[in-house]
């Protein structure tokens, strides 16, 4: 049981990789193809394509314009009339040309069925000028031993009267191993060849080679000047270009005919080497995908990192303005407290009392009438002066409760400016990437796919509790200012009647203390500062002085708790950005790491 187990377990889990090149090929597979690289469909073709370059020979696609002469150079090369020839295009499918023992013609139909015929049939598939059966692709396979080295692929052509033509031959030339480009060399370079020429792959230059057919048109001047002009114009697109004649090939003419240089061209192609350039290719390509998707994840933290440096500066100034901001009002209340109390002792005046005392004498106790001075406090008076018969008090405490609700929107004001200027970050970096498409065939769509929904939920995992912090803050923002709304802008009329009553009362206390005892007791005047403080007490001045005055006032605390919760907010949400970047960065190592 045991055994099994562990055979089990070997097979599932412990890869055994070949010896030498295809072994290192394996491995590299192996390796991009892990579920934690999310890899791409069109990846998987392009491996499996260049596994079966182990076991099969390069592929090479031969592309023309109309009547550049195609199947007259793949007749050429491989010595023997094969495909049909005509002064309009001929070859209307794309025909695969590989080795085998005995000549035939396989026939793939567009319902997937198969038909094996004699090379016979073949125009009867092919030419433009018969009618067409539905046939998706034909196989041409042939005892010849070129044929072993490379396949051909005869395409439509970029310019075929067919979309659909045109699409194939895109996809030929993206899946093969090397091309052959026709020209007609008194037609060279002309402005719709490079646009068609613009739509070839640049991976396929180290192994595309341009063909300037029907040199035998020319002499050798004109030859050799057509040939400067179009190394010149092909640069980009070719390794190389060449003149040849596919007629003077056929009519035995090799030296003369331009094909050594084709045939050197594909003897130098090697199966091996092709490999490599398309597993660098690869490689490569793997790459940018990691690193833009780390580049991705970098962006957001640079957001973070940066609105919370500018955060703390901006903290930092509205702290010292919002600090004078509150002292300049509460000097505006005690000012106003100095005017009810000059106001109130305006009603205090003396008044001739009087009161009967006993004393004793020679003939016994005798009851005498004194007369004093006493301070009298017009209560009515004041009352009316400062609130009922005139508004100038109440405009002064309306002016400062205006004060006090346009301090609160200032502060609410800058720091909701504060995050909105995060919040359009958010929004920009969201804009950035929720419509990302991959531009590179073998990049995962799925990558692209989370980077897509990983910008849009951006907001509501990074941004979000910011917001909500936020709220909370202004929410004791507004408790705050209410008490000061109510205890100190809004109960000035209330401070007034209770500092009056208690002044009244304790004059008229001391009055009778005065009265019982005045050698004890003395009458009470109160002075400028003693009202004044009274009206402060009354106003709840002392309750809040040290939320305003403090070396760590309420706009202070209000700010650093702000400050805090930010900075919590910014350190968990880098922490949850580096988790995903330490697993982007491990996807990352293990493809630079690959080797081949």
């Amino acid at each position: 049981m045991l055994e099994t187990f562990i055979r089990e377990y070997t097979e599932r889990y412990e890869r055994t990789f070949s010896d030498g090149f295809k072994g290192e090929f394996e491995r590299f597979c192996a390796a991009v193809l892990e579920p934690s690289q999310l890899p791409s469909a069109e990846l998987k073709e392009r491996l499996n394509a260049l596994n079966t370059l182990f076991y099969e020979p390069l592929s090479v696609a031969v592309v023309g314009q109309f009547s550049s002469g195609k199947s007259s150079f793949l007749n050429a090369i491989l010595g023997a009339d094969i495909l049909p020839t005509g002064i309009i295009p001929v070859t209307a499918k794309p025909t695969f040309i590989k080795y085998a023992p005995q000549a035939f013609l396989k026939a793939l139909y567009e319902d997937g069925r198969e038909e094996y015929l004699s090379l016979d049939a073949l125009g009867d598939f092919v030419d433009q000028r018969k009618d067409m059966k539905a046939v998706k692709a034909l196989y041409i396979h042939l005892p010849n031993e070129i044929l072993k080295k490379v396949s051909f692929i005869d395409t439509p052509g970029l310019n075929s009267r067919s979309a659909k033509d045109t699409a194939e031959t895109m996809k030929i030339l993206k899946e093969c191993s090397g091309l052959i480009w026709l020209s007609l060399i008194d037609n060279a370079a002309r402005a719709g060849e490079l646009n068609e020429l613009s739509l070839v792959p640049k991976t396929l230059k180290n192994h595309a080679i341009c063909a300037l057919n029907q040199k035998d048109k020319l002499n050798d001047e004109e030859i050799k000047r057509v040939l400067n002009h179009s190394k010149i114009t092909y640069n980009e697109y070719f390794s190389e270009v060449c003149a040849i004649s596919a007629k003077m090939q056929r009519a035995g003419q090799c030296d003369e005919s331009g094909f050594k240089q084709i045939f050197s061209f594909l003897d130098s192609f090697s199966a091996d080497e092709f490999i490599k350039a398309n597993l660098a290719q690869i490689k490569n390509s793997l790459l940018e995908q990691n690193r833009f998707a780390l580049g991705v994840l970098e962006g957001l933290t640079e957001i973070l990192e940066s609105f919370d440096i500018s955060f703390k500066e901006k903290i930092k100034e509205l702290e010292s303005e919002y600090k004078k901001s509150f002292l300049l009002i509460f000097d505006e209340l005690k000012q106003n407290a100095s005017f009810v109390a000059e106001q109130i002792l305006s009603f205090i005046t003396p008044k001739e009392c009087e009161y009967f005392k006993s004393s004793s004498g020679i003939f016994g106790k005798k009851i005498e009438r004194a007369s004093y001075q006493a301070p009298l406090l017009d209560e009515g008076g004041a009352l009316s002066a400062l609130i009922y018969n005139d508004d100038k008090l109440a405009k002064m405490f309306n002016k400062l409760k205006r004060k006090l609700i346009e301090l609160k929107e200032r502060i609410k004001g800058d720091l909701q400016s504060i995050f909105d200027e995060l919040k359009n970050q958010a929004l920009d970096y969201k804009a950035r990437f929720e419509s990302v498409r991959k531009d590179d065939a073998l990049h995962s769509d799925i990558l692209f796919a989370h980077i897509r929904e990983f910008s849009c939920d951006t907001y509501g995992l990074f941004f979000l509790a910011y917001e909500r912090e936020l709220e909370a803050k202004f929410a004791r923002l507004d408790v705050f200012f209410e008490r000061l709304n109510i205890k100190i802008a809004t109960n000035y009329a209330s401070a007034v009647r209770l500092s009056l009553s208690h002044l009244s009362s304790k004059i008229a206390t001391q009055r009778k203390s005065y009265e019982s005892d005045p050698l004890s007791f003395a009458l009470f005047y109160p002075s400028l500062e003693y009202v004044r403080e009274r009206v402060l007490g009354e106003l709840c001045y002392y309750e809040f002085e040290g939320d305003i005055t403090s070396t760590a006032p309420f706009s202070t605390k209000f700010l650093l708790g702000i400050k805090e919760s930010f900075s919590k907010i910014k350190e968990q949400n880098i922490a949850y950005i580096t988790a995903l970047k330490t697993k982007q960065e491990n996807s990352l190592k293990s493809i630079l790491e690959l080797s081949f």
